[in-house]
């Protein structure tokens, strides 16, 4: 009894004794533990937050056409920008495509680069209406659109950049009211039908003509905001009337036209709008002599560029407003001297962000 009693003792300290340092074990090491846990846990939030967050995107450019001098330098501008954030380290990757005015195409560039997964596309639209829907469409995947020049008529995006283009259309014409004295016979030289700029310009500068009844418009053309369209259009315009007073365009080069179309016809020059490109404005230069004067607002090559900063703004998480508007710049006889470049081809466009290195290379071409 004695014996199993002294066994029963010693299995009991024995057990006391296993217990303790298992605990003791258990409180030297829980504490560390933890610890490791929580670092471990931090450390794994750090790599998700960093990888979750986009500092180099990948950025579509949809263009529907590079078919005069504006489009090409447009482009280029953009170009120029891209390059810049590229070299930030901001922008990884830039897609760009050209429709070259097929809408049905323009509507598969932007589906395309939606399947590519880009994170922003910068559009200048062919058709205002055709293209919203497919807008629409990467607006809802989650890409930033920003619309530029020729907009979209969706309201759903994410900005729309440009001048005032209804207030470009009003300087034209308040411009030929003035030099007519509300009164007298004009001829209207549009650009492409059915584009967004071309119909606010013409409606601003039908609200100045509406003002001034005595004011006739003699014939309305759509010249593409080309050249040889618009010499076309007013060698038309010659030969039908024998009496223009004054020439509305909304186009450099048709103003440029314009002016070479009377002078060829022996017609004396008349007040004409234009637009601020270098064969414009030397043209008018050549004739200030001859007592030519014009005025010509412009619609910056440097839209493109303006809506890339745009877009880069957005997926920065910056606040931007949903219609970004820039101020028309105005070329008057009073500044004409500081805008037109003799040495530059007719193509230029005056009113530019391009660098002169850039300029020169593009214009060597």
């Amino acid at each position: 009894m004695i014996k199993n009693v002294k066994h029963y003792l010693i299995l009991c300290l024995t057990l006391i004794v296993l217990v303790s340092l298992v605990f003791t074990g258990c409180s030297s090491t829980a504490p560390d533990s933890k610890e490791e846990v929580k670092d471990n846990t931090e450390a794994a939030a750090g790599e998700t937050k960093d990888s979750g967050e986009k500092t180099s995107y990948t950025i579509g450019f949809s263009n529907f056409s590079v078919g005069n001098s504006w489009r090409v330098q447009m482009e280029a501008e953009f170009k120029a920008e891209a390059e810049k954030f590229k070299s930030e380290g901001v922008i990884k990757d830039v897609i760009m495509t050209n429709s070259n005015g097929d809408i049905s195409k323009q509507i598969a560039d932007v589906k395309d680069l939606i399947t590519k997964k880009v994170d922003a596309i910068i559009i200048t639209a062919s058709s205002p209406s055709a293209l919203s829907p497919v807008v629409e469409e990467a607006m809802s995947k989650g890409i930033k659109v920003v619309s530029f020049d020729n907009y979209v008529e969706t309201d759903n995006i994410t900005a729309k950049v440009g001048i005032d283009e209804v207030e470009f259309g009003r300087k034209g014409g308040q411009f030929l009211a003035d030099a007519l004295s509300g009164k007298g016979n004009i001829i209207v030289l549009n650009g492409a039908a059915g584009t967004a700029v071309n119909e606010m310009r013409y409606n601003g500068a039908k609200e100045i003509f509406a003002k001034y009844p005595d004011i006739k418009i003699l014939g309305e053309a759509n010249a593409d905001w080309d050249y040889a369209k618009g010499k076309a259009a007013v060698e038309n315009f010659l030969s039908a009337y024998p009496q223009i007073d004054a020439v509305w365009s909304q186009g450099g080069a048709m103003t440029q036209a314009a002016i070479d179309a009377f002078i060829a016809a022996g017609r004396p020059l008349v007040p004409m709008s234009g637009e601020a490109n270098n064969g414009m404005l030397k043209l008018w230069k050549a004739n200030v002599d001859k007592g030519f004067d014009s005025i010509a607002p412009s619609s910056p090559t440097y839209l493109s560029a303006s809506a890339l900063d745009v877009a880069i703004d957005a997926l920065q998480g910056k606040t931007i407003e949903k219609n970004v508007v820039l101020d028309v710049p105005v070329v008057t006889k009073d500044n004409l001297d500081d805008y037109v470049k003799p040495d530059l081809p007719d193509s230029y466009w005056n009113i530019t962000k391009l660098s002169e290195e850039d300029v020169k290379t593009l214009f060597s071409k």
